[in-house]
């Protein structure tokens, strides 16, 4: 379904850091979707990842999830893990965006 190369043109139409304004959209339906974009990129390489976090990303994404409810949080707590499980210096990168506590109290 969603391949590394994509995920690469999908970057190469220059989203980032654009896109994550998207996640502080009035419209939660453009929010959760921004956020599953972010997601399924997140996911595919390390290098990708980088570009996220590099762009300020992880931050986004964590106030994503804390300004969210329910279901529509699940896109950013994935992202996280996928961010974070690539490398230390990722994981780091979501413990400094403060990434830890709204994790823990979704």
């Amino acid at each position: 379904k969603h391949t590394v190369d994509l995920a690469e043109v999908v970057v190469e139409a220059e989203i980032f850091p654009r896109i994550l304004n998207c996640l502080k959209d009035l419209d939660n339906q453009v929010r959760k979707n921004a956020a599953t974009c972010i997601r399924e990129i997140a996911k595919q390489t390390t290098e990708l990842a980088k570009l996220i976090v590099h762009s300020g990303g992880a931050a986004a994404i964590v106030d994503y999830i804390s300004e969210s409810k329910g279901n529509s949080r699940l896109p950013g707590i994935m992202t996280l893990g996928y961010i974070s499980a690539f490398d230390e210096s990722l994981a780091m990168a979501v413990i400094v965006s403060k990434g830890i506590a709204p994790l823990k109290d979704a």
